[in-house]
């Protein structure tokens, strides 16, 4: 009788051990699965529809911008699904137009010129770069599905226009190719809130910017809603 429960007790101890251990795989196994892609470094591609633009003006179908964020992802002690990400970011807006964006001196406003049909230009193009925080919450569910809430909050690091084409004064054999940067309108912080969605390392992007480009009375009260693809590296 001894033997038997001896081997009885044995074998509830094998079946107990293999169990745990059973256990602890599928736990390592779903574990691993949350953690493949935490996003930790971010990158954006996206076209920007311009709100709030002059409408004389003819603005390109395609203006391509960019979002590069570091993060670091602060899960939460109570949740296997849910965590937090905030770091540094740099963000990259185009607009590409028939006109020319310069400064007032005796207004002090920043305004758009049509750039007369018969000036056959190569490039007229806007650029404006933010350097941001950004901060989300993120889901990420075992099977690879992710989505992200979030804002960027910064400082508008850079604005400049550039022209490369003839004289727009019309004076013959005279070309012109130069960026300016002197704008004393534009604003000095952005702020946009951004949407992701996807499965892995891929998604799709789409941000707001709650800020204007220009003061409000010292220029056009446009700012960029943009969509995209987004890739995340690990």
């Amino acid at each position: 009788m001894k033997k038997i429960l001896l081997i009885a007790l044995s074998a509830l101890m094998c079946i107990s051990a293999t169990a745990q251990k059973d256990t602890t795989k599928n736990k390592l196994k779903e574990a691993a699965k949350i953690e493949v892609v935490r996003d930790r470094l971010v990158f954006d591609i996206y076209h920007s529809f311009w709100m709030g633009v002059p409408s004389q003006g003819n603005f390109m179908k395609f203006d391509p911008g960019f979002n590069i964020s570091a993060l670091w992802d602060f899960k939460l002690p109570q949740s296997k699904h849910i965590s937090f990400g905030l770091g540094v970011g740099v963000t990259f807006y185009s607009q590409y137009s028939n006109c020319m964006i310069k400064y007032d001196k005796d207004a002090d406003i920043t305004k758009y010129y049509i750039i007369p049909d018969n000036i056959k230009y190569k490039m007229s193009r806007m650029s404006h770069i933010n350097c941001n925080i950004p901060i989300e919450i993120r889901y990420r569910h075992s099977c690879g599905f992710k989505i992200d809430l979030g804002v960027h909050v910064g400082v508008v690091a850079g604005f400049a226009y550039r022209y490369k084409g003839p004289h727009y004064n019309g004076v013959e054999d005279e070309y012109l190719n130069y960026k300016d940067r002197n704008f004393y309108n534009k604003e000095k912080f952005s702020a946009d809130v951004f949407l992701r969605m996807g499965w892995k390392s891929f998604g799709v992007y789409y941000s707001y910017q709650l800020t204007n480009i220009f003061k409000d009375g010292k220029g056009p009260k446009m700012h960029p809603m943009s969509l995209g693809i987004s890739i995340s590296f690990f």
